[in-house]
């Protein structure tokens, strides 16, 4: 696999930052604020699909050993891994990877809440987080350089959450995080 440029990652990484939300999930008509829903709706197209997608359970496990050290040196208890939640999010991590893109909704029209409502109960609290990247502590650094991201991985109101990592051919891999009450 050929290396690309670091200039092509950071690109990708810093449109990633910008790719964290949470909102209180109303699966019938969702309530959220003028900026959830703008972000909900930004699809950042790549200029490449992964022909085939694998997902990567040891990564998956490296970032939530990583969130939950972010969490325990905030005096905060460590989160869940939901079945539910694992498979919302690898989910979309695959299909990040197979159609060239990221971001919360899909280049379909798929919002974040329509993806997510199937796996938790109406009028939870959720939250995501998604980034491409080389490594999962790649993933896991830009995560807590973001601001949004760090929120929702230290949101004390979440108690699980659903991570899942695809492998996304030259961009490496697209990472979901999934959060809820």
């Amino acid at each position: 696999m050929g290396r690309r440029p670091k200039s092509r990652l950071g690109l990708v990484l810093a449109g990633a930052i910008a790719a964290s939300l949470i909102l209180p999930l109303a699966v019938q008509q969702p309530a959220v604020s003028q900026s959830a829903s703008s972000l909900n709706a930004v699809v950042v197209p790549l200029d490449s699909a992964a022909r085939d997608s694998e997902f990567v359970p040891d990564a998956e496990a490296t970032l939530l050993a990583l969130l939950n050290e972010a969490r325990r040196e905030h005096h905060l208890p460590a989160l869940v891994m939901s079945p539910h939640l694992r498979q919302a999010a690898r989910l979309h991590s695959r299909d990040m990877a197979a159609r060239g893109y990221l971001g919360h909704g899909t280049p379909g029209g798929a919002s974040f809440v329509e993806r997510i409502s199937a796996f938790v109960r109406p009028g939870a609290l959720v939250g995501e987080n998604v980034v491409a990247a080389e490594t999962p502590e790649q993933a896991n650094s830009a995560f807590v350089s973001s601001r949004g991201h760090l929120e929702n991985m230290l949101n004390p109101s979440f108690h699980v959450v659903g991570i899942g990592v695809a492998t996304a051919g030259r961009i490496g891999l697209m990472v979901t995080e999934d959060f809820a009450q």
